[in-house]
């Protein structure tokens, strides 16, 4: 039996939708802000404020949510005709760690896909654990692993480099591309991995862990009474205790709010209500998909949403040209306020949705897509796994 990519029957529409507006949040985020030393804007302030209250953290795990999704709908598909899935997903994750090391060394630093990949070996282990072991796991790395490396980073310097911090400013203006591309790698977290990587590891894969167990609970289909009680529960449950987490993220990132030592217990809840506040965008944006007239507006997300990874990478692109000056292109690093950022972030993602609406038109997956599973499906030879 061979493996093949999820026709269109078989996808589950919300969960494109939801990607796409997941990647939108992404690009936001990512954005690259010069700060107020080089120019102000009169909303910046105010930006800032909502940023971290409602796209910081909140996407990104989101996308990593879904990314554990994502596992478990290949890995049922392969039991269900027989497939031996491990061999064939290994290679598929080592290809994808492959394509975040080029993305993350070659264009931008900030990649996150190497890391979905090193979790997805992970994934592999714990497949066929219980929903309540599998939740244990999750807690564990979502809010106790992180919330300890967050203390450490924060509030026992583990997390001091050993480049010049001066890097940082040069970095978007640099007129060399050979410059870049070297101060890329002197600050890339991967060059830095005890600094960086453990925090990002263990969110990231207590997220995908979260994912798979939304996949064995069918939550995105919500075709049982008991998941839309789960699906209320997580929309009061973000609403208030995620939200309030935000919060209080947005105190402490800008030293509103310091972690000394009676405040220690403040990281574990910060973790937990991010997840919490990503899994209310999660329940609401899937329980609003489910009203027919609502739905065909927020198919606007959807064309995005099933070119994800291509997307991810093309925003990378886009960045790098309209912003970073060692392209001479735009170099609009430094020259524009926040809030004129957000607006050409905005403009962009609309033009990867009607890039992407077009392609679809005629292909069934992005070109990124098309290579990475074609390669992966020819490596597996998953014709001889009965």
């Amino acid at each position: 039996m061979k493996l093949q990519p999820i026709s269109q029957r078989a996808r589950i529409d919300a969960v494109d939708g939801l990607r796409g507006f997941a990647l939108l949040g992404v690009l936001i985020a990512n954005i690259p802000v010069a700060g107020p030393d080089t120019i102000n804007g009169a909303w910046d302030s105010t930006l800032n404020f909502l940023s971290h209250l409602l796209i910081d953290k909140k996407f990104i795990t989101a996308f990593s949510i879904l990314f554990g999704f994502g596992f478990y709908i290949q890995m049922t598909r392969a039991a269900e005709k027989s497939i031996r899935f491990t061999r064939y997903f290994l290679i598929r994750m080592g290809l994808l760690f492959l394509i975040g090391l080029i993305h993350s060394y070659g264009l931008w630093n900030g990649d996150i896909i190497m890391s979905y990949a090193l979790g997805g070996v992970f994934l592999l282990l714990v497949r066929r654990w219980p929903v309540k072991r599998l939740i244990l796991m999750a807690v564990l790395f979502n809010v106790l692993l992180t919330g300890i490396f967050f203390i450490g980073n924060s509030a026992f310097g583990w997390q001091i480099y050993d480049y010049d911090y001066a890097l940082d400013a040069e970095y978007g203006i640099t007129p060399s591309l050979v410059r870049y591309l070297a101060i890329n790698f002197i600050m890339n977290p991967w060059s830095n991995f005890m600094q960086d990587m453990p925090i990002t590891l263990v969110f990231t894969f207590g997220n995908m862990l979260i994912g798979l167990i939304l996949g064995k609970l069918d939550f995105f289909r919500l075709a049982a009474g008991k998941m839309r009680k789960t699906a209320n529960t997580l929309l009061i449950l973000g609403g208030t205790v995620g939200f309030a987490s935000s919060y209080c993220y947005h105190l402490v990132m800008t030293g509103q709010l310091e972690l000394d030592l009676p405040l220690l217990w403040v990281p574990f809840v910060l973790a937990g209500g991010m997840v919490l506040h990503s899994l209310f965008y999660i329940s609401a944006f899937v329980r609003v998909y489910q009203n027919p007239r609502i739905s065909k507006a927020l198919r606007f997300f959807n064309p995005v949403g099933r070119t994800a990874l291509t997307n991810y990478i093309m925003q990378s692109v886009f960045y790098l040209n309209l912003f970073y000056h060692c392209t001479h292109l735009f170099q609009l690093y430094g020259k524009i306020t926040m809030g004129q950022t957000y607006l050409l972030a905005i403009a962009l993602f609309g033009l990867q949705t009607l890039i992407s609406y077009l392609w679809l038109r005629k292909h069934t997956q992005g070109p990124l897509e098309f290579v990475w599973k074609k390669l992966s499906y020819g490596m597996a030879k998953t014709r001889s796994y009965r």
